[in-house]
């Protein structure tokens, strides 16, 4: 259960994601399967997961939206209220690491640990 698969993941994986031959140039029948935004090699009876990681397009998509007059004069007006320090009653700092552990598919329900940050501060 190494990166925190479960071995229900791999199962859902084998039975309704895409399945095919994991040619890694190592002389091994494995398979490759793509399911729910991850990637699974297994070994050559689909039983053991060799490794996984989340795929290259994963994640979600923010639709662009065209920002009207009204929009942009309320952000401007938002700008200036911040210019006045003294209406400010707190300020929180976060900081979320982006390094290469974050792109590790162990959250479950998230393609990412990253995605996963984002989402609960959203």
């Amino acid at each position: 259960e190494e990166r925190d698969i479960t071995k229900r993941d791999l199962k859902a994986a084998v039975k309704y994601g895409k399945k095919e031959p994991a040619t890694m140039g190592r002389g091994t029948d494995r398979w490759k399967y793509t399911f729910a935004g991850v990637v699974y090699i297994t070994d050559s009876e689909s039983k053991v997961e060799i490794t996984s990681w989340p795929e290259d397009v994963c994640g979600f998509d923010v639709p662009l939206i065209r920002i009207t007059d009204a929009m942009a004069a309320e952000h401007d007006t938002a700008v200036a209220d911040l210019r006045n320090q003294g209406s400010w009653t707190s300020h929180t700092v976060i900081v979320v690491d982006q390094s290469g552990s974050m792109r590790r598919a162990d959250v479950e329900g998230e393609a990412t640990r990253a995605e996963a940050v984002w989402l609960t501060l959203a």
